[in-house]
């Protein structure tokens, strides 16, 4: 065991063999289109079945929920199945959101949807939503059911909220006055919920304490938000190349992602109503130049990278009130820290 925090990198590689076997073991036995198509999203396999090596992502949800766990002395190997559990649901959301947003590409190769259709997707994320729950229940140890019923209920209810979010994001596609407050409590549902999900199913394996638990759930939250805005900024701001993802596509879908919103509430008046009149007309393609410089006249750039500096400061607030071990509470801050200012 390394008695000091180690860089984001060999954090995310730390469980991830393990986090691998566990996901595997959920599909054990399992042969079925809807079986390819989960494996297909997770990056295992090519629309044909056959094994290849994509881009699986960082694992985010499940290092958070083994980290948690070990940070606070708990038993890693009994959370395993949560943690799996936990980036199967993250997954599901995935595939659903990409048919909601009418997305073709995640992780530089066509979505669920765009290779079996929508409807199939939304079906194979049903799946995988099932096969979450299935392998939280399968968590613990035999001589205490209690934790995985706990850990079933803590994965429940933050899946209820991330629904509840994703509804709010696209409920306010349609709104015309969004404000910031609105789409703070937008993304607390939509993104941050289920990362304080993942931090406090590793408290429920690390004594299942109702006060840490709350206390891990609050900070994984912050963090989940600094998450977001991140993901916002990136998607104006970031490198294609590192993200994958183009910087024109969050303005040309017209989303409003915390930029947008803030520049919308807090622009010069004649920015604002170009903004909206540029949002509002479904005929013409916004001038996505044209929208980064109104942006950044209205100081938007500058106010998304300083929000998500200050939930990455209320996150290390809220976890040096938990009992960590200082090899533990080091880790998470490298984590926190990478989350906050991350570039891909």
């Amino acid at each position: 065991m390394t008695t000091s925090a180690a860089p984001p990198a060999e954090l995310f590689e730390r469980y991830r063999d393990d986090v691998d076997a566990a996901l595997r073991a959920v599909f054990d036995g399992l042969d079925s289109p809807l079986a390819t198509m989960a494996r297909y999203q997770l990056g295992w396999v090519d629309a044909d079945g056959n094994p290849v090596q994509a881009n699986r992502g960082k694992a985010l949800r499940p290092t958070l929920c083994l980290l948690t766990c070990e940070a606070l002395g708990g038993d890693v190997e009994a959370a395993l199945p949560a943690a799996a559990g936990v980036e199967l649901l993250h997954n599901f959301s995935l595939v659903h959101d990409d048919v909601m947003d009418n997305d073709r590409l995640r992780r530089h190769r066509p979505t669920v949807w765009a290779v079996w259709g929508q409807a199939k997707a939304i079906d194979a994320g049903d799946f995988m939503h099932v096969l979450a729950t299935l392998s939280v229940l399968r968590a613990g140890t035999p001589d205490d059911a209690s934790a995985a019923r706990d850990a079933v209920e803590v994965l429940t209810v933050g899946c209820r909220r991330m629904t509840e979010g994703q509804y709010l994001d696209m409920a306010y596609e349609d709104e015309d006055a969004v404000t910031v407050d609105d789409y703070l409590r937008m993304i607390d549902l939509k993104t941050a919920a289920l990362i304080g999900t993942s931090m406090e199913l590793g408290a429920v394996f690390a004594g299942n304490d109702p006060a840490v638990r709350a206390a891990v759930r609050d900070a994984g939250r912050a963090l989940g938000a600094a998450f977001q805005i991140r993901d916002d900024f990136l998607g104006i701001w970031g490198d294609p190349d590192a993200t994958g993802k183009s910087v024109e596509s969050d303005i040309q879908k017209r989303k409003k992602t915390l930029p947008i919103v803030h520049a919308m509430t807090e622009g010069a008046p004649a920015d604002r109503d170009r903004l909206q009149a540029a949002l509002a007309n479904l005929d013409v393609p916004p001038d996505t130049a044209e929208i980064v410089a109104l942006l950044e006249r209205s100081g938007s750039r500058a106010y998304a990278e300083s929000l998500a500096e200050e939930y990455h400061a209320q996150t290390r607030a809220l976890l040096s009130d938990v009992p960590l071990s200082a090899w533990g509470g080091e880790a998470l801050g490298a984590l926190a820290a990478f989350t906050a200012r991350r570039t891909v």
